[in-house]
């Protein structure tokens, strides 16, 4: 039995070791209606965490995917800590590679309420173009496109904790986001309503980009991923993309790790998807 226990934690230790701070990059390639091709590098769930000093590595291993966009996808920042120096360098340097597009995480809210600040100034200050509950119509590649952030589920109808007022004005913001005929790109950080509500089939949206899951935080072996925020143990799904009547999902493991736990056989990615 001790030697059995000392296996498992060496193999826990050295799952952890390796791909704790070694960044994968995963490729997607979607199909679109576009008139022409567009790369998009997506960060998500960074939770401060650094790739090398002042993440240099992280910002290298965007630079060389060449994006047209970079989305983040919330939970960048970490909701007790006041200090937005890492996120907001992080911005700086990515928006001189291409514009970056910032929606809120869980706690990126959170933190507004904790510290009585407006995360959104901040990150704007340092280049970002803050999408929350909102969205912006750009032209990229020639292709016209409603980008759009949401921290939540989505529809609204879904956050109980929510007063009446604050659902009618995220469901009219949906309205809203939804009626256009621009390709429509939603940075939605919960992935919750597409991957496990079965939204996909529901909702005009063309292409949604997920994170919070953290990829299930630890792989074991046989057992997969072991835990999803707001799902529970052992989630079904945690990473990939997910397509719909309406819809399609890409879900990111992410890049950080929250409470200290570790990722094991998870290794922090970044997702760069080509739409053709």
């Amino acid at each position: 039995l001790c030697i059995l226990l000392a296996v498992v934690v060496v193999t826990i230790l050295y799952c952890i070791i390796n791909t704790s701070h070694k960044v994968i990059v995963t490729s997607y390639k979607i199909d679109t209606d576009l008139e022409n091709s567009m790369r998009v590098v997506q960060l998500t769930d960074l939770h401060e965490e650094e790739f090398g000093e002042n993440n240099e590595a992280l910002i290298k291993t965007v630079k060389e995917q060449n994006p047209d966009i970079i989305v983040m996808t919330g939970d960048m920042q970490n909701k007790t800590d006041e200090d937005t120096s890492i996120v907001c360098d992080l911005v700086e340097n990515l928006s001189a590679v291409a514009d970056v597009y910032y929606s809120y995480g869980n706690h990126e809210k959170e933190w507004e309420r904790n510290f009585n600040r407006n995360f959104a100034d901040l990150v704007s200050e340092s280049g970002a173009i803050v999408v929350d509950n909102g969205y912006v119509d750009v032209e990229i590649n020639d292709n016209s496109l409603r980008i759009a952030g949401y921290m939540g589920y989505y529809s609204a109808v879904h956050m109980t904790a929510h007063t009446e007022e604050q659902q009618e004005r995220e469901q009219e913001f949906e309205k809203k986001f939804e009626a256009t005929d621009r390709y429509k790109i939603l940075l939605n950080h919960i992935p919750t309503s597409w991957v496990d509500w079965g939204y996909l089939d529901d909702y005009p949206v063309d292409l949604v980009f997920c994170g919070h899951y953290h990829g299930g935080q630890m792989v074991l072996p046989v057992l997969g991923p072991l835990y999803a925020p707001y799902i529970g143990f052992f989630p079904e799904n945690v990473k990939g993309v997910y397509q719909g009547a309406q819809t399609t999902c890409i879900l990111s493991t992410g890049l950080g790790t929250e409470y200290f736990i570790p990722r094991v056989n998870n290794p922090p990615e970044i997702v760069v998807a080509d739409l053709y």
